[in-house]
């Protein structure tokens, strides 16, 4: 079933809606909530507190790639099921260390200019990343938005470690230098 019936299922509150889009998307979204969480059982709570989010965000949003909004509630389900472990934990983890990687080129959020802002810093980021070769860029999307470890990325370029480091560490770079020069820094 194509996106577009897909959604109007959900404007019509259809519940096969649901059924329709893990049929088409479900196992991407559960790759995305394993490659965060560490345990099976949290990965499918994720994508069940996704699929909960998703029939209470349409209608009324209308996204224009459904995929893509999928792929982000999943992986912010995920990422929160992460947090609310460590509070209980008080451990660290891969999350901590991405995010710490990045926090120094991109700025930090919290009044409401910049919550508005932040629809364009991320279409800014979109154009950065897309002026990168296409190694480069899916190791920073693999890194910084799947939350994989570093070892991971290189298992799976062939790579070693430290090229995936070096590889991030200019990206940041080039992403902090492109950010002050869009203003955002």
């Amino acid at each position: 079933m194509k996106d577009e019936a897909i959604l109007e299922l959900f404007q019509n509150r259809d519940e096969r809606a649901i059924q329709y889009a893990d049929q088409k998307y479900g196992r991407g979204c559960m790759k995305i909530a394993r490659d965060i969480l560490s345990s099976p059982q949290d990965a499918e709570e994720a994508v069940n507190d996704m699929w909960m989010r998703v029939w209470d965000a349409i209608p009324p949003a209308r996204p224009e790639n459904l995929f893509a909004f999928l792929s982000a509630t999943v992986r912010n389900c995920a990422l929160n099921r992460v947090i609310a472990k460590q509070t209980q934990k008080r451990g660290g983890g891969q999350q901590d260390a991405a995010l710490d990687e990045l926090a120094y080129c991109v700025p930090a959020g919290g009044s409401v200019e910049e919550t508005v802002d932040a629809k364009l810093l991320r279409t800014a980021i979109e154009r950065f990343l897309d002026g990168l070769s296409s190694d480069a860029r899916t190791i920073f999307v693999e890194r910084y938005t799947n939350l994989k470890p570093v070892s991971e990325i290189a298992e799976e370029f062939r790579i070693t470690e430290s090229k995936v480091k070096v590889t991030l560490m200019r990206v940041r770079k080039k992403l902090r230098t492109f950010l002050k020069e869009e203003g955002w820094l």
